[in-house]
């Protein structure tokens, strides 16, 4: 069977299968692929260091944001940036709270800023828009969120040329978000307290770490055992794994490494882009991939998991990343934040009793504006 026609099959089990669960489709549709055109990447995908190593590397940068959580380093953080920012730490509380990957982090972040959202007078759909737009900015740019680990782990190269590609999107989010929340001055009241930002010691050993060895599994294992040490957290650490070792998850990575490997072996890649890309302006077929994939499932993890694989002649790979990875990341991340099907969305439209249709006045703009203030920068990149 040609290589294209069976690529294009496992795309189709895979979104056929995706409404039912992301883990199950992309594991079939990688497993499918795999035996039909390279046998010999299961081995090489289940005996990889690499594939482990992004396993770790996920379940670390979950360990710590739950773990802060856990040990009241957030509600600390919380406090310290209101007392100091007023009515910006509407904002800037979703955007601390979302350097901290973690399953339901939009809605740990909507219940610290529900008492601010009331005391401000802040509308329902703005609220949610503030929690939900601000949460998210760092999604395409910073290395502990999944998406950003897989697609490591896919072009085979490191943080820094990733973040190279894509942090215009971060820049257009963060105007965006800015512009349509409207910033207005308030009155903070009692004493400026800025002793619970130290709190962020975590995230800036991760920096420091990850600056000066490259290893951010090495960076991610320090922060969390810093955070287990001075808080004397120990009896907490079975906890804290209960609830950030995923198995679906684990499968989900391992079914993206073997998606991977099985596109790279049969040379699945070139053909595609040949054959298909090649069709129209590969820009706007890169896009529109990325996008649909994005908005049919919601999940951060699609298109780095999906599209990003069969477009990795586009994008290049190793220390030949171009910017066309930058138009894979903005059309992903676009469909992701328009999704109905996104639970971010969902949960905190639910939690503040907001409309959604009202919610999305607020996002179609700023997801316009976000594309039209990124695509600039292409000529730089």
């Amino acid at each position: 069977m040609d290589v294209v026609v069976t690529l294009l099959i496992s795309v189709l089990i895979i979104l056929l299968l995706i409404r039912f669960e992301i883990t199950l489709a992309v594991f079939a549709g990688a497993l499918f692929l795999a035996i039909t055109s390279a046998p010999e990447s299961i081995l090489a995908t289940f005996s990889s260091i690499s594939t482990w190593r992004i396993v770790a590397i996920v379940v670390f940068a979950f360990s710590i944001g739950y773990s802060m959580e856990v040990v009241g380093m957030l509600k600390r953080i919380t406090e310290s940036v209101h007392s100091i920012s007023g009515r910006m730490s509407v904002a800037l509380i979703p955007m601390l709270i979302g350097l901290l990957p973690m399953p339901g982090g939009a809605l740990v972040s909507a219940v610290m800023i529900k008492d601010l959202v009331e005391r401000f007078e802040i509308r329902p759909e703005k609220a949610v828009f503030i929690n939900y737009w601000f949460r998210h900015v760092w999604v395409t740019f910073w290395p502990l969120y999944p998406n950003i680990v897989i697609a490591m782990g896919i072009l085979s190269t490191d943080y820094s040329e990733i973040a190279r590609s894509t942090y215009p999107i971060l820049v257009a989010s963060l105007v965006s978000g800015v512009l349509l929340m409207g910033v207005r001055s308030s009155r903070i009241e009692g004493r400026r307290d800025s002793r619970g930002l130290a709190y962020m010691y975590p995230v800036l050993l991760i920096v420091l770490f990850t600056a000066l060895t490259g290893d951010l599994l090495a960076a991610l294992i320090a922060s969390f055992l810093s955070i287990i040490l001075f808080n004397r957290a120990f009896s907490k650490v079975p906890e804290i794994f209960r609830k950030t070792v995923d198995f679906k998850i684990i499968v989900l990575v391992i079914g993206v490494m073997l998606y991977k490997n099985a596109i790279e072996m049969s040379n699945a890649s070139s053909a595609f882009y040949s054959d298909v890309l090649s069709l129209s302006n590969p820009y706007v077929a890169a896009f529109s991939l990325s996008f649909l994939i994005a908005f049919a499932t919601g999940i951060e993890l699609s298109y780095t998991s999906v599209a990003l694989p069969l477009l990795t002649s586009f994008t290049g790979t190793g220390d030949v990343i171009n910017s066309h990875l930058f138009i894979i990341f903005l059309g992903g991340i676009t469909g992701v934040m328009l999704s109905p099907m996104h639970l971010c969305l969902v949960l905190t439209a639910q939690y503040f009793k907001a409309r959604l249709y009202g919610v999305y006045r607020y996002l179609i703009p700023a997801a316009l504006m976000t594309v039209l203030i990124s695509l600039p920068f292409l000529r730089v990149l």
